[in-house]
C-alpha cells in the first residue's frame, strides 16, 4: 500500500487477509457490523491475539524526520504539503452557534420555526390541528406532494392518514370553489420560494465556523469519554494492540468489546479501505496526521449490537429447529433434537439478513474509490503501474456476471447520452443564438402536437395560440429565475453581515430587485389539460379486491 493509501491485492501476509471478500462479516449500514459466521475467517475480527501489528503498521507510516520512507511507498513529491481538509481551530462564532440550534430546533419539531407565518389553531370535522402541526403538515406537504398522505402522517406523527387526508381533501375542495370564479392561481410562479444558493467562500467561512463549534464540541466530548473509559477512551493502534495481547493500559478490568473483536485489525479496516479513498476528502491521510483511531464508546456500541443481533439470530435458530423437530416427531417419534444448518440459514432469512458479504467486499472498491493493485506498489519502479479497474477487481472477487452487465448497461448509457449530446450540437450549430428562443418554444409547440395525446389540430392558429401561451409561461420561468437570483444575493449578504461578521474575500456582485412578478391568465394547460387532478377519476377498491384470483 503506498502513501496515498493504496489497496494492494497481495495475501502474502495473514494480516492482510483482513479485507478477504470471502469473509462472513456482513456490513451494510455499518461496515463494522458483525452479524453472521459460516467460515473461520471472522477470527480476524474476533476472538483470538493478533501479534502481527507492528510490522504491518509500519507500511502506513508518513515521512519520518529523516526523510526515510517504507518500501511501499510512492515518492516524497505526492504528499501534500497543505491538508485542506483539516478542522482548523478559531473562536467560537456565537451568531452562527445560534443559527445551527435553530436549525437543530427545526429539525427536532420537523418544520421551519423561525418563518414568519403565524398559523392559527384550526379545526376541521372533528380534528383539531395545532399551529405546530400545522406547520409540520405544510412543510411535509410540500416536499412530499398531497399524493402522499401516508408519508406526511409519518411527519407530523400525531396525525392520522384518515386525518390527514381529509385535511388535503379539505384544501383541495377550497382551491376549487376558489377557482370557478377565478382561474389564476394564487402565486405566481416567482412567489414561490426557492433554496437559495451561496458561493464557495461563504461556504467555506461556514465550514470554518463549524469547526470550531465542531473542536469545541469534540473536546468536550473526549473529556466525557476519558472521565468514562479512562486510558483506553481512544484506542489508538498502540492501545489496540495491547488490548488484542490482553494487557490494560491502566492496569483495570479490561472492556468486554476487548474480549470479542480484533481492535487493532478493526483500526487496519478503517486505514486501508473505508478511509482510504482516492477522493481527497475521504482520504485519512488528508484529514489528520495520526492514524485512524476509534473511541471506545463505539466499540463498546458494536459489542452491544453483536451480541444483540447473534441473540436474536439464536433465538430465531431454536425456534425454527424446535418447530421442525416437533412437526417431525408426529411422524418419526424418535427424533433426535439436533439443530441442523438448514435451521440457521432458515433463521438468517427469516431475519433479513444475507448469509455471507461476499457481495459487499466484492463492491467495496467501486464504493470506497479504492485504487487495487494485483501487486504492491514498488518506489524502485521507473514506471508507475496502473490500478486494476473495477470491473476487473469485481470479476476476480466474484463470478463476473454481475459486474460485466453493470459495465455494458453503463457503457450503454454513456454511449445514449454522448449520441444525444452530438445531436444538440448539431442542432446549436445549426440555429443562430437570435433564434434560439423561437426555436424552443417551436419544439415545444410540436412535441404537445404530434407527440402528445391531446386532439389538437396543427393548423395555423391553433399553433399561434399554443406559441403564446408557451412563451407566456417561460416568461414567467425567467421571472422565477430572476426573484431566486435576487433572493440567493439577500441571503449571502445576511449570511456574511449577520453570521458570519466580516467582509466576503471578493465583492458580491449587487442583483437588482425584479419588483413585482407579471401575472397572466394565459397557460398552456387551458387548452391542453395535464389532468393534474388524475386522483378524482380513480375509484376506491378493497385489498382483497386487487388481488388475483
Amino acid at each position: 500500500m503506498d502513501l496515498q493509501g493504496n489497496l494492494s491485492a497481495e495475501k502474502d501476509d495473514p494480516a492482510e487477509e483482513s479485507y478477504e471478500p470471502g469473509g462472513d462479516l456482513r456490513t451494510e449500514d455499518n461496515d463494522y457490523v458483525p452479524e453472521t459466521s459460516s467460515e473461520s475467517d471472522v477470527s480476524e475480527y474476533v476472538g483470538s491475539d493478533s501479534d502481527d501489528f507492528d510490522e504491518n503498521r509500519e507500511e502506513v507510516a508518513l515521512v519520518d524526520d529523516a526523510g526515510q520512507r517504507s518500501s511501499l511507498k510512492r515518492p516524497a513529491e505526492s504528499i501534500p504539503a497543505f491538508r485542506p481538509f483539516k478542522r482548523q481551530k478559531g473562536t467560537i462564532n456565537f451568531e452562527y452557534l445560534e443559527l445551527l440550534n435553530r436549525d437543530i430546533d427545526d429539525a427536532a419539531h420537523r418544520a421551519c420555526l423561525d418563518d414568519d407565518i403565524d398559523l392559527p389553531p384550526t379545526q376541521i370535522g372533528l380534528t383539531l390541528w395545532s399551529p405546530l402541526e400545522k406547520r409540520q403538515f405544510f412543510e411535509a406537504l410540500s416536499r412530499s406532494g398531497r399524493h402522499s398522505a401516508p408519508r406526511i402522517a409519518a411527519h407530523i406523527n400525531s396525525k392520522s392518514v384518515i386525518e390527514v387526508q381529509h385535511y388535503i381533501d379539505f384544501l383541495q375542495d377550497a382551491d376549487q370553489r376558489r377557482r370557478q370564479f377565478d382561474r389564476r392561481s394564487i402565486l405566481a410562479t416567482a412567489e414561490y420560494p426557492a433554496a437559495v444558493e451561496l458561493s464557495q467562500q461563504c461556504c467555506h467561512a461556514q465550514e470554518e465556523a463549524a469547526d470550531a463549534v465542531s473542536l469545541r464540541q469534540e473536546q468536550r466530548e473526549s473529556q466525557r469519554e476519558e472521565e468514562k473509559w479512562g486510558a483506553y477512551w481512544d484506542v489508538t493502534p498502540d492501545i489496540a494492540l495491547k488490548l488484542d495481547r490482553g494487557e490494560s493500559p491502566d492496569s483495570t478490568q479490561l472492556p468486554p468489546f476487548s474480549q470479542l473483536f480484533h481492535t487493532s485489525r478493526w483500526l487496519r479496516l478503517s486505514q486501508r479501505l473505508f478511509m482510504n479513498s482516492t477522493v481527497p476528502n475521504s482520504n485519512w491521510h488528508h484529514i489528520d496526521d495520526a492514524l485512524p483511531s476509534m473511541w471506545a464508546t463505539a466499540f463498546d456500541d458494536f459489542h452491544s449490537l453483536a451480541v444483540s443481533v447473534t441473540r436474536r439470530l439464536v433465538q430465531a435458530t431454536l425456534f425454527i429447529s424446535m418447530s421442525r423437530i416437533r412437526a417431525k416427531r408426529e411422524l418419526v417419534p424418535k427424533t433426535r433434537s439436533f439443530v441442523r444448518r438448514k435451521d440457521a440459514e432458515a433463521a438468517i432469512a427469516s431475519l433479513g439478513m444475507l448469509s455471507n458479504s461476499r457481495h459487499m467486499w466484492m463492491k467495496s472498491a467501486r464504493r470506497l474509490r479504492l485504487d487495487v493493485f494485483e501487486e504492491p506498489p514498488d518506489r524502485n519502479e521507473e514506471d508507475e503501474q496502473e490500478p486494476m479497474s473495477y470491473d476487473e477487481v469485481e470479476r476476480l472477487l466474484g463470478d463476473g456476471v454481475e459486474a460485466g452487465e453493470d459495465a455494458e448497461a453503463t457503457t450503454g448509457r454513456l454511449v445514449y447520452k454522448h449520441e444525444s449530446a452530438s445531436e444538440d450540437e448539431e442542432d446549436e450549430e445549426e440555429v443562430s443564438p437570435e433564434n434560439a428562443e423561437e426555436r424552443d418554444i417551436d419544439r415545444e409547440a410540436n412535441e404537445l402536437l404530434w407527440y402528445s395525446a391531446a386532439d389538437l389540430r396543427d393548423v395555423t392558429g391553433a399553433r399561434q395560440a399554443l406559441k403564446l401561451r408557451i412563451a407566456t409561461e417561460r416568461h414567467q420561468e425567467e421571472q422565477a429565475d430572476r426573484a431566486d437570483e435576487y433572493a440567493s444575493c439577500q441571503a449571502e449578504m445576511e449570511m456574511w453581515e449577520v453570521v458570519l461578521q466580516k467582509k466576503p474575500p471578493m465583492e458580491i456582485p449587487r442583483i437588482q430587485d425584479p419588483g413585482r412578478p407579471e401575472r397572466s391568465n394565459r397557460d398552456v394547460e387551458s387548452i391542453y389539460p395535464v389532468r393534474r387532478d388524475w386522483t378524482t377519476q380513480l375509484q376506491y377498491r378493497s385489498e382483497w379486491e386487487a388481488q388475483q384470483e
